[in-house]
């Protein structure tokens, strides 16, 4: 990816399960890819959400499709938990605990997760873009009362030690 995207691990579902998300300002909702999407070329990720194993996950009745310039995401929205911050798998200090996010359980794609770097997209942009009743990730954390000023930003680094 290189110097041009904004890429964290993050974690989904109880227990918290890794992956790491595109934070994408051009986008509204959040996609995570399956475990059981076939990426086909014989492509394996290291990190993908298997929603059986997190016993808070919730598969609604909503599907989306959306057509990035890149590709193609197809799937149900889900709920589950969200956190964002460092996590050794069994507790949560010092991270942001979002409950119940609503996100897009990516169960087809066309070349957007084919490379080894990221397994969401993390939608930044207004509400007013967003799939019907999906509130984006930062707007849940505002709803959730989770942040003492309501302002994001990114750090950019290229040094190793300071990722």
């Amino acid at each position: 990816m290189g110097d041009n995207a904004y890429v964290s691990e993050f974690y989904v579902g109880n227990p918290p399960q890794k992956l790491r998300g595109l934070f994408d300002t051009g986008s509204t909702n959040t996609w995570v890819l399956n475990k059981a999407v076939n990426l086909g070329q014989g492509v394996e990720k290291q990190y993908s959400y298997d929603d059986s194993a997190s016993p808070s996950a919730k598969k609604l009745t909503q599907k989306a499709a959306i057509q990035f310039g890149s590709g193609a995401l197809a799937g149900h929205f889900m709920t589950d938990d969200l956190r964002l911050g460092t996590c050794d798998g069994t507790s949560s200090s010092g991270q942001i605990h979002i409950k119940n996010q609503k996100f897009g359980n990516v169960e087809k794609q066309k070349t957007i997760f084919t490379g080894s770097n990221f397994e969401a997209i993390i939608g930044m942009a207004y509400p007013a873009l967003a799939e019907k009743g999906v509130t984006p990730v930062f707007d849940e954390m505002i709803n959730q009362k989770l942040l003492k000023t309501n302002v994001f930003a990114f750090y950019f680094t290229t040094k190793q030690a300071e990722q």
